[in-house]
């Protein structure tokens, strides 16, 4: 078995969105300071790093980490390479093979940036006719390799609110540098708070 780790490492090399929160952990206890055990304190925002956004992020009435079914998170996947320079459109999906339930991974070779350190502005996100087409699809979840569904101060989050609106699950901030094509078993759970927003998760993804 194969699995491909297509989370970023929680540091001070993430990029902080839109110049936002950066995560702070701190090492209360340290055995190399005598202490009998390791302990670490860690802050940061609920869409750090690589993480999930369930409809409650911009529904006031949508699903949260708790309610979100787990299968949004876990199952059968598939990751697809899109050679694009800018945002993504209808065009740039619609000929691709995508079913009701699936879970969608879009590889935009945008990985290397999320550890660089420094927020990435002219990231490529999607536009509004390609997740009203997504929607129509009745996919599972999408997944970005950068942190956003919507381009940089784009007004209202339309894609977001159009994804989500309609129940359906993303992922932010995938690694997936080297990853091959096809399909595979995902395993990206959020953290199991009330009102979850979203959260960092560890993605992973399984050779079938």
């Amino acid at each position: 078995m194969k699995i491909h780790d297509i989370t970023a490492s929680i540091s001070n090399n993430l990029p902080p969105y839109g110049g936002g929160l950066r995560p702070v952990i701190t090492h209360p206890a340290r055995m190399a300071d005598g202490e009998a055990y390791n302990i670490s304190k860690m802050s940061f925002s609920s869409h750090t790093g690589t993480h999930a956004d369930t409809p409650f992020h911009f529904i006031a009435d949508g699903a949260d980490c708790i309610t979100t079914p787990l299968d949004h998170f876990y199952g059968p996947c598939k990751v697809v390479t899109l050679p694009v320079t800018s945002h993504i459109t209808k065009a740039d999906i619609e000929g691709l093979d995508i079913q009701a339930g699936d879970i969608i991974l879009f590889n935009t070779g945008q990985s290397k940036y999320m550890s660089c350190g420094d927020f990435k502005e002219d990231f490529i996100a999607l536009t509004p006719e390609a997740a009203e087409y997504l929607v129509s699809k009745k996919i599972k979840t999408i997944g970005i390799d950068y942190l956003s569904l919507d381009p940089y101060g784009a007004e209202g989050f339309p894609a977001h609110k159009l994804l989500l609106g309609s129940g359906i699950a993303a992922l932010e901030g995938l690694v997936l540098d080297g990853v091959p094509d096809g399909e595979y078993i995902l395993s990206a759970l959020p953290l199991k708070y009330p009102g979850g927003d979203g959260s960092p998760v560890r993605a992973i993804l399984i050779e079938q």
